[in-house]
């Protein structure tokens, strides 16, 4: 090339990189910058087609984000269906590895190369059949590649890689210049905004201030829930209410204000709470569409929190767009004094729990000799313990055996509060433990209803899972027949989960045998005759296929069906054949006979008791 044909081709470089920075002292879109760029290579590279790939916001894919002669269908088959992916490739396109290594790379024919299989026929109808990306590197990071394609096959020259470097170095520049400027107009921007409205926002906050210390006056004065919601109906200007989160209504207007439907505010207990925190404040209000029974209503709340729990709601009818300010301002500032307040409450009710609790993990505990002291405490505190009791066990682990949480024990103080006498609640033994009185003629299977809903308590506001298991046992007519009547249900609840069986509750009437093993204080005695029947299989070889011995309990769980042991089990139907196939040669039985079959059962009655008794750290002799 000579010199004038080099000056030429010089002052064309220097002319289109001026060209990309004026662009970017223009302030055009980023978009329109990367189509300028992609643009400038292809025409000063004489390429027939460019494009500038940058990873997506999740850093997963590379997205054609500008280009130069490509068509829109190819574009939308690289970035929708058939995206170029960061990760998880066996083996990776140009573009993964100029972006991940910060080299170019290049394929001379794109049909044979088995990295572009995926997008062979794209290519093919583009018309190109050479490639190279270039990354884009900046300081510490590469922010994307540049991609340069030929129709004709083409080997990219040292030269060129040179030349492409030096272009991707001045358009890298020019991306990060354009995102500053970006970021700088949006942060002067902000600036302004918030600039304008300082004054407006200084007034709103002295108000919110004065609302703020009228309502932590009323709280310290004793004004109560009632006395809270009233001021804040006052400021508002319209129906307020406050209610916990298990749908108890602890406010609602009074007087000439209009109410707000409280069959509504219960159902809306049900609805799934949002992740106020995720938000950045404990103050968030909220619209909700309860269903009614002509179609929905629109109401606002924000919730109550003590140590970034949800606790109780504040209501109010309408919409967040048709309250002040002001008044938002005042439905946020009133959920602390509420949250102070109900504190105050619970530290009460805790108190009164505590005492509670306390008698019944006597009572479960089998200390008989206290017995004429818990039933007069517990007469005093409105329980009494001459009437036959039911014992209701539900699996929980709550941090202390001396309290419960408020969600738990208000949910039950709720269900309770239509039964004379009072039912117990306490925990004991990693259980909640209701004890429910039975006015005979009562019997233990009429309290199902009963036991599903004290089930349901332990799972409470999202706390935790649902419980799968609850026992009945009982009636306890006598001090002493407590520790027993618990050591069955959690024996009920135990052998359950042992087996696997489906969630629900347990009476031990339904339990046939094993309802009556469960309530023997000693089985050892049988044991010998479970290892007699059974024996033979416990020397199984894992590797010769399943554990014969859960198997066997599951067929015999499940009829003898082995495609319901097989899910059970997590296994293909031919194993568990085969497994029942070597069951009963190693046992020298047929579990199609009834009389081996209700061998086996009794055996592996037998052995799941004194394996949940072994689990629990009682070691049968």
């Amino acid at each position: 090339m000579g010199p004038d044909r080099l000056a030429q081709h010089l002052q064309g470089w220097l002319k289109a990189l001026a060209d990309v920075g004026a662009a970017v002292n223009r302030g055009v879109s980023l978009g329109e910058l990367l189509d300028l760029i992609a643009r400038t290579a292809g025409k000063l590279m004489s390429y027939d087609f460019c494009a500038i790939t940058m990873p997506d916001a999740a850093a997963q894919v590379l997205m054609i984000e500008g280009s130069y002669g490509l068509s829109a269908d190819y574009i939308r088959e690289i970035n929708a269906t058939h995206p170029i992916r960061l990760h998880g490739v066996h083996t990776p396109t140009p573009s993964i590895q100029a972006f991940t290594m910060g080299v170019p790379v290049q394929i001379e024919d794109f049909g044979s190369h088995p990295a572009m299989l995926v997008w062979r026929a794209a290519a093919k109808d583009q018309g190109f059949n050479s490639m190279i990306a270039v990354p884009l590197n900046s300081a510490g990071e590469t922010l994307g590649t540049l991609n340069c394609y030929t129709r004709s096959t083409h080997h990219f020259t040292k030269e060129e890689e040179s030349r492409l470097l030096m272009l991707a170095d001045q358009a890298a520049l020019a991306i990060t210049t354009s995102r500053l400027r970006s970021q700088q107009a949006e942060r002067i921007a902000v600036l302004n905004g918030l600039n304008e409205s300082l004054e407006e926002q200084y007034e709103l906050q002295r108000q919110a201030e004065a609302i703020h210390e009228r309502l932590t006056a009323l709280t310290l004065e004793g004004g109560g829930v009632s006395g809270l919601g009233g001021a804040l109906t006052e400021i508002l200007d319209r129906p307020v209410a406050v209610c916990e989160t298990n749908g108890t209504i602890l406010y609602n207007t009074e007087g000439d204000g209009v109410s707000l439907p409280a069959a509504l505010l219960a159902n809306a207990a049900d609805l799934p709470l949002p992740d106020v925190m995720s938000a950045g404040s404990a103050g968030l209000l909220a619209e909700v569409n309860v269903p009614d029974t002509t179609g929905t209503r629109t109401f606002v709340r924000v919730p109550v929190m003590i140590k970034d729990k949800v606790i109780a709601w504040i209501w109010t009818s309408g919409t967040i767009s048709e309250l002040r300010p002001l008044d938002r301002q005042a439905m946020e500032r009133a959920a602390a004094p509420l949250a102070l307040e109900l504190l105050r409450t619970r530290t009460a009710t805790q108190t009164a729990w505590r005492d509670t609790g306390e008698i019944l993990s006597a009572l479960l505990s089998g200390r008989g000799h206290e017995g004429t002291a818990l039933v007069a405490d517990a007469e005093r505190l409105g329980h009494d313990l001459s009437l036959p009791h039911a014992v209701i066990a539900v699996p929980f682990d709550p941090r202390s055996e001396r309290t419960l949480p408020h969600w738990l024990t208000a949910a039950f103080a709720q269900m309770a509060r239509q039964v004379s006498p009072t039912p117990l609640l306490g925990s004991h033994g990693g259980f909640v433990v209701a004890l429910w009185p039975m006015v005979p003629p009562t019997r233990i299977d009429q309290m199902r209803g009963i036991a599903d809903k004290v089930r349901q308590i332990p799972s409470g506001n999202g706390q935790s899972t649902d419980p799968a298991y609850v026992a009945i046992t009982g009636p306890a007519t006598d001090i002493a027949d407590y520790p027993a009547a618990f050591a069955t249900a959690r024996g009920a609840v135990e052998l359950a989960a042992l087996r696997m069986s489906p969630p629900g509750t347990i009476v031990l009437s339904d339990l046939g045998l094993t309802g009556l093993l469960l309530q023997l204080p000693d089985v050892s005695a049988l044991k010998h005759y479970a290892d007699d029947v059974l024996g033979p299989l416990r020397g199984n070889n894992p590797a010769q296929g399943p554990p014969l011995l859960p198997t066997l309990s599951a067929l015999i769980h499940n009829n003898l069906s082995a495609g319901k042991t097989a899910e059970q089990l997590n296994l293909q139907e031919d194993a568990v054949v085969e497994a029942r196939r070597r069951i009963e040669a190693l046992l020298a039985l047929d579990l199609s006979r009834i009389s081996d079959a209700t061998r086996i059962s009794t055996a592996l009655e037998v052995h799941d008791v004194i394996e949940t008794r072994h689990r629990r750290g009682n070691t049968i002799a």
